[in-house]
């Protein structure tokens, strides 16, 4: 087989090779990663928590405070949901993120916050 039979079956392996690459990553693309500051939301609502509770609290007001918990527990669940479906991304915990380039990775911290005090 001569030099130039080589030659282009080389560029045309080459050739194939980067069209499948680019038909994967064209149909199968990375998925889209956002971030949200967990411990920052959950630190907050803590603290205003802390604040309600008072020496000599009748129990009532103490049980509603620990409901207002729970449910905020809850409604941060179903805001995270809401939020990766309608990003249609992953949510990482912004805590896990040991490196990000500015601008790579949306940070959606303040609308799960909203969507998670929104059932007060």
């Amino acid at each position: 087989m001569s030099t130039f039979a080589h030659f282009v079956t080389g560029a045309v392996a080459a050739a194939f090779a980067i069209a499948v690459v680019a038909g994967w990553q064209h149909f199968h693309p990375a998925p889209m990663m956002a971030k949200v500051d967990i411990i920052g939301i959950v630190t907050s609502q803590q603290k205003s928590l802390a604040a309600q509770m008072k020496p000599g609290m009748d129990q009532k007001a103490q049980a509603e405070i620990f409901e207002s918990a729970s449910r905020f527990g809850k409604n941060l669940d179903v805001a995270l949901t809401r939020v990766a479906s309608e990003c249609k991304c992953t949510i990482i915990n912004s805590a896990a993120i040991i490196k990000d380039s500015p601008s790579t990775t949306y940070d959606y911290t303040q609308r799960v916050r909203e969507l998670a005090l929104s059932d007060k």
